[in-house]
């Protein structure tokens, strides 16, 4: 894939069905979405950047019950890893590096950051009672920090009302294709509690999926069922017209029998040899349960003063987060490890007024996380007191982190071209503290990183419904450390010359350039966007995941080429109607290898990034219509269809995750304040991997069919 051949066929597609927004007023035009990306509110048709807002009600009727089930929706996002919710990993943009290291997605609930040192995980988030998400596709580093390698999501949640008391509930019942029955119910209730100044929000949801895999060794079937529990607590204040104090409480338990890992049918070791189960199956357990729990607590407090010289946010966040699991291996390994984070974190900016003749931003934040790591790899045949195994370690890894940021811009030519330049500086001090408790050996160690992160932007104003830009930003990722039995057990299985895979992981940068445009046309019924990229990624820290092991190497150089487009429609002669598409297509190979990765793993000069998909697209219709032949009801109807093309993987030469179809139905009928909505999820029952690797294949959940019922009040 070249430049030119993107080009052509960004503009080829993106006449007839780009753009990527998901609401809509009620006079049949699309609606003027407002959306928060460069850290001011600002109309989606104005921002040049590649941004995506998707409504609270759009990503319900979607499917999208948790971070992972949004890349149906995200141009060029897929899901790297979804071993349970909240334990899982995506990619945007051909960005992807396996599922530790630090973040190369960057992750916002409203101004609080989430993200846990050396693990790439997802917000566990049930995703309820939300106003809009956001996607900014591409390195945003200049003001959301080093995790935005790739790009950032932002939860934007409700907020109080402190005028109207209101609320909704929702409850739905499921039975999943060759599994049990589901339940789910979700309730929010909106509290003034002083007229037109303080209010509360709480919302509060509990969700119970069946299983679906096999235990041949246990005898059981649906063993991988899954629970999740959460609740919110928003407080709102506006003691004055100028300033607005929010802070909520976010208390999130998931908890799964076993996981979403299963049995890969090339399995090659005699222990998972095909048995009277049909896969999807968990073989190789020794009898042995399984289980992995993810716990969240999440405080945030943010202030929002409108001054005299400009707009005051400070935010203040802790993060309470741990991730404990027992996954029995291949008949002979069990991996029983436990991951605890504490993080805090503090923002301040100053923003320009909106109406500035030149925009401006400055501001800092800084961040203290502790992760605590107990990870233990035995043979099934040791007893676990012995404390002995291929990997016994216990160790924090502390990172302290700040960072100073600004952006400036202004317009020229009555507002024809409006030039930005940004900069950020970063700096993490972390340290690692520790002992291999099967030699007595300490773990010790200090790592500096710092970086200047440039981001230039060119915004064209041709006409009032329309905006071209030009955008050039620089993303970056802290480095990391890892044990030596996990550099010497990679090397020795992976069959590569000692210290190919070493202790120290050095970071790594990318830079992208992206030539975009926005438009809305029709009247406004309309909303067309397209882009175009190239990203020269260096020093690729790359994750290499074998029966014993989980090891990270500098890769090489790559470079990654694409285009994004997408589509919102309402049209005119249809009223009712919404009809979307959004698709990517890129081309994410390696330019350099480090020499002796070649030998034993599929990283290879010309070769692909590992899971990352060359095409995806999503198309959709939402219909409402007033059914006046049955007392006032209203019909409403919701098709979508997502398609993502086959990745590889990192450890293993040849071995391909097939092709994804995932089909999304939705019937229902509604009337004044009451829903009746039947439904059904994965509606091809693809069992194509989502991720495969030499020990274990992840797929979508299998078809569900349910019915949901909904009030408001």
């Amino acid at each position: 894939m070249n430049i030119r051949a993107m080009l052509l066929a960004t503009c080829a597609v993106s006449l007839v069905a780009p753009g990527v927004a998901s609401a809509a007023d009620d006079d049949g035009t699309v609606a003027e979405l407002v959306v928060t990306a460069q850290k001011r509110a600002e109309k989606l048709i104005e921002v040049p950047l590649s941004v995506q807002s998707l409504s609270g009600e759009a990503v319900e009727r979607s499917g999208a019950a948790k971070v992972s089930d949004l890349t149906k929706l995200i141009p060029g996002a897929s899901v790297v890893s979804s071993t349970t919710p909240g334990f899982e990993t995506i990619q945007i943009r051909g960005v992807s590096s396996g599922t530790t290291g630090d973040g190369l997605v960057g992750y916002y609930i409203d101004d609080t950051p989430f993200g846990v040192p050396n693990l790439q995980l997802t917000p566990p988030a049930r995703l309820l009672d939300l106003e809009r998400v956001e996607v900014i596709r591409g390195p945003s580093g200049t003001l959301y920090g080093q995790g935005s390698m790739g790009g950032t999501i932002k939860l934007i949640t409700a907020k109080p009302d402190p005028d109207n008391f209101s609320g909704k509930a929702q409850a739905e019942i499921s039975t999943t294709e060759g599994g049990g029955t589901n339940y789910n119910a979700d309730a929010v209730v909106n509290m003034p509690l002083v007229k037109g100044q303080l209010a509360a929000r709480l919302s509060a949801g509990y969700e119970r999926l069946s299983g679906y895999a096999e235990a041949p060794e246990l005898q059981r079937r649906n063993v991988n069922d899954f629970t999740g529990k959460n609740a919110r607590l928003t407080l709102g204040w506006e003691p004055t017209d100028d300033v607005q104090l929010t802070g909520f409480v976010w208390i999130i338990r998931n908890d799964q029998d076993f996981s979403n890992s299963l049995t890969p049918k090339n399995a090659t070791t005699s222990a998972l040899a095909p048995t009277p189960f049909n896969l999807p199956g968990i073989v190789g357990t020794g009898g042995r349960l399984g289980y992995t729990d993810v716990d969240a607590d999440i405080y945030s407090a943010t202030l929002n003063w409108s001054t005299g010289i400009g707009d005051l946010t400070v935010n203040t966040s802790y993060v309470d987060h741990e991730l404990d699991f027992i996954t029995p291996l291949l008949t002979i390994l069990v991996n029983e490890s436990n991951f605890h984070t504490k993080s805090y974190t503090n923002e301040v900016r100053l923003s320009s007024k909106a109406d500035s003749p030149v925009r401006w931003i400055v501001g800092g934040y800084t961040r203290n996380a502790k992760i605590r790591s107990d990870i233990f790899y035995y043979s099934q045949a040791t007893p676990t007191a012995a404390k002995a195994g291929i990997i016994n370690t216990l160790g924090t890894i502390d990172t302290d982190s700040y960072s100073v940021f600004g952006e400036v811009s202004a317009k020229f030519f009555g507002g024809l071209v409006e030039p930005l330049f940004g900069l950020s500086y970063f700096k993490d001090d972390r340290s690692v503290d520790g002992v291999d408790r099967a030699t007595g050996a300490p773990r010790v160690g200090q790592l500096k990183f710092d970086s200047v992160n440039p981001r230039f932007n060119l915004k064209i104003k041709p006409a009032g419904n329309g905006t071209v830009y030009l955008n050039v930003a620089k993303g970056f990722r802290s480095g990391a450390l890892q044990t030596p039995a996990q550099a010497a057990a990679a090397n020795v299985t992976l069959g590569l010359p000692a210290g190919t895979i070493q202790t120290s992981v050095q970071p790594d940068k990318l830079w992208t350039y992206e030539l975009g445009t926005r438009w809305e046309l029709a009247d406004g019924q309309l909303l067309v966007e397209g882009s175009v990229y190239r990203t020269d990624w260096d020093n690729v820290l790359v994750q290499f995941a074998t029966a014993a092991v989980i090891s990270l190497a500098n890769g090489g150089d790559a470079k990654i080429e694409g285009a994004d487009f997408g589509l919102a429609y309402r049209p005119a002669g249809v009223s009712g109607l919404t009809l979307a598409a959004t698709g990517n297509i890129q081309n994410a190979r390696f330019k350099s290898v480090v020499g002796n990765l070649s030998v034993g793993t599929a990283i290879r000069k010309g070769g692909r990034v590992p899971n990352v998909p060359e095409m995806s697209f999503t198309v959709s219709a939402d219909y409402k219509r007033e059914l006046s032949a049955f007392g006032g009801l209203t019909g409403t109807a919701y098709l979508g269809y997502s398609f993502r093309d086959d990745v590889i993987d990192a450890t293993v030469k040849n071995l391909k995750a097939g092709e994804l179809n995932d089909l999304t139905v939705r019937l229902g009928v509604q009337k004044d304040n009451w829903r009746l909505e039947g439904f059904m999820l994965n509606g091809l029952d693809d069992k194509d991997p989502v991720a495969l690797g030499s020990t274990a294949v992840q797929i979508l959940y299998p078809r569900r069919y349910g019915v949901q019922l909904g009030v408001s009040f």
